[in-house]
């Protein structure tokens, strides 16, 4: 009789009488030992039996060398997922710093911006200050002598100069705001680029710069905005100008088949290196070896106007020396269209204004005895303003001053003013605010209000006239202009008081100007009407209405 045991895997002796055969499978690895024990005829067992050692090996991909090479792949593993966690959260880190960075770097272009424009528009008062009394000085019909004129003319270049820098800045920060309209209309394109050059011709000529105009076909027309597309030529020759040795060309060249037309300016000047030439149309970049004076968003002026044409603007190598910018523009495009732009964050300035006028004299004049001239009331909060508006004016006109908008609210309520000048920008009270309260103020709202200022948008201008102006005026302005507006207004007045006085059935609304003028004329109208035939009526009327 016979038993047998697998040491390691069997936990008792397997009896299995006769039997000489043994089966396992399935066996996992390792090291095992196969005891046996038998018996005689008398029933007696050897307990001490025979045993073999038997060894399972693993599979390969089981074996210690494996187990190993498992163990650095997972320890691989997990330090290859714990890096790659760790960069996602460095690159998001960065990714955050980045955008804060350009946040900061934003709001600090956009600050720098704000600050140059509110500059700019300071600017444009002491230019007008400037600008108009040479312009009275120039036309005054006496006889300057030729060094005093010479002088006159540097001061009136570079005055103009000065505002042609300004208004580039205004309308670069125009073109950043998103309120740079561009109005196609068909124009003639070769007649407004015959005009640019007969204006630079004379410039370029005293500097011994040889301009050369071509445009062969003198019937091209096309939808442009006609303001936009002499900004961008003028501002390319403007470019040519500072950097030419001698000569400068101005072309423009139709191809029909592609509906385009292309505006080339050309110079023999020392050109422009490759690596520059994708970086020229950023805001205010200079090239390298610039030495001359200027803002370095004339060029980004050009390409954002450009684009708004629906065009492309690039930079060739000319084919002698020097360099050519190439306008390239559909000849037919919408009949409308407006650029988009990122609204940017306003920087809050300091009152300037105010601080510098706290500290000048506040010069109060008093009106002319001269009871036959017009009473003008002058709102101005710049001194050096006020004191040139009353020289300009006091010859044909009584001028009384206000610095505000409250200080000329008050000075009305002891005078009768046939028109007001007013600043836009003012302390307290500006030219908006004054403006609407005339028009609301039924004793004062027949009064003309003319307004100057230096801002230039069409978004003001609208703004302005909505208020109730009758005239807008950008500074720098010609005094000659603003007598012309200023008498005009005061007669059409005049006219209007004499059609009513002449008509009396003529239309109410035809002759108020505003809300509270057509209020005041129908309410004056009715009771007219229901006193008709009342005797009595006329003195007490005229009392109550001087009363009122």
């Amino acid at each position: 009789m016979y038993a047998y045991k697998l040491d390691g895997f069997d936990k008792e002796w397997n009896y299995v009488n006769k039997q000489h055969k043994a089966t396992y499978t399935n066996l996992p690895a390792g090291e095992y030992i196969f005891r046996v024990i038998a018996s005689n005829n008398d029933g007696l067992w050897n307990n001490e039996g025979t045993s073999v050692k038997i060894v399972i090996h693993p599979p390969f991909w089981l074996t210690t060398g494996f187990k190993i090479l498992y163990i650095i792949l997972i320890a691989g593993g997990i330090a290859f997922l714990l890096r790659s966690i760790n960069q996602r959260s460095e690159r998001k880190h960065k990714e955050k710093i980045k955008e804060l960075n350009q946040e900061k770097e934003k709001e600090l272009y956009d600050a720098k911006i704000s600050f140059f424009t509110m500059i700019a528009h300071e600017i444009r008062t002491p230019v007008s200050l400037i600008i108009g009394p040479l312009e009275k000085i120039m036309n005054a019909g006496f006889n300057i002598p030729e060094k005093i004129s010479n002088d006159l003319n540097i001061i009136e270049r570079n005055s103009q100069r000065l505002l042609l820098l300004v208004n580039q800045l205004l309308d670069f920060r125009k073109a950043e705001q998103g309120s740079l309209t561009i109005s196609f209309t068909k124009q003639n394109v070769h007649d407004l680029l015959l005009y640019t050059f007969d204006r630079f011709k004379p410039m370029l000529e005293q500097k011994g710069v040889e301009f050369i105009f071509n445009c062969p076909d003198n019937k091209l027309e096309a939808d442009i905005d006609q303001e936009a597309l002499t900004k961008i030529v003028s501002n390319l020759l403007t470019n040519a100008m500072k950097f030419t040795e001698s000569r400068i060309e101005l072309s423009c060249v139709s191809y029909p088949e592609s509906n385009t037309f292309r505006i080339k300016v050309t110079d023999n000047g020392p050109g422009i290196s490759d690596q520059e030439k994708e970086k020229i149309f950023l805001p205010f970049y200079q090239i390298s070896y610039n030495t001359k004076p200027g803002t370095g968003i004339g060029l980004s002026l050009v390409k954002t106007l450009v684009d708004a044409h629906n065009g492309t603007i690039s930079v060739e190598d000319a084919e002698e020396k020097g360099v050519s910018f190439v306008v390239a523009l559909p000849v037919k495009n919408t009949l409308s269209g407006e650029n988009n732009s990122s609204s940017a964050k306003p920087i809050s300035m300091p009152d300037l204004k105010s601080t510098i006028n706290s500290s000048e004299q506040n010069i109060e004049i008093a009106p002319s005895a001269n009871k036959e001239k017009p009473l003008l009331l002058i709102v101005e909060d710049n001194a050096d303003m006020r004191n040139f508006l009353h020289e300009s004016f006091s010859a044909d006109y009584q001028i009384i001053t206000a610095e505000d908008g409250i200080d000329g609210l008050e000075k009305l309520k002891t005078c009768e003013a046939s028109l007001i000048i007013s600043d836009l920008m003012m302390p307290r009270m500006d030219g908006l605010e004054f403006c609407s309260a005339l028009r609301n103020n039924i004793l004062l709202s027949h009064i003309p209000v003319v307004l100057l200022t230096a801002k230039t948008d069409l978004s003001s201008k609208i703004e302005g006239m909505n208020c109730g102006a009758d005239a807008y005026i950008e500074k720098p302005f010609s005094i000659h202009f603003l007598k012309a507006q200023i008498k005009n207004l005061i007669e059409s007045r005049k006219k209007l008081r004499q059609k009513f006085s002449e008509l009396p059935f003529v239309p109410l609304k035809s002759i108020a100007g505003n809300n509270a003028d057509e209020e005041f004329l129908t309410r004056m109208n009715t009771i007219i009407e229901k006193n008709i035939s009342n005797v009595d009526f006329f003195n007490r009327f005229t009392c109550r209405t001087i009363m009122y």
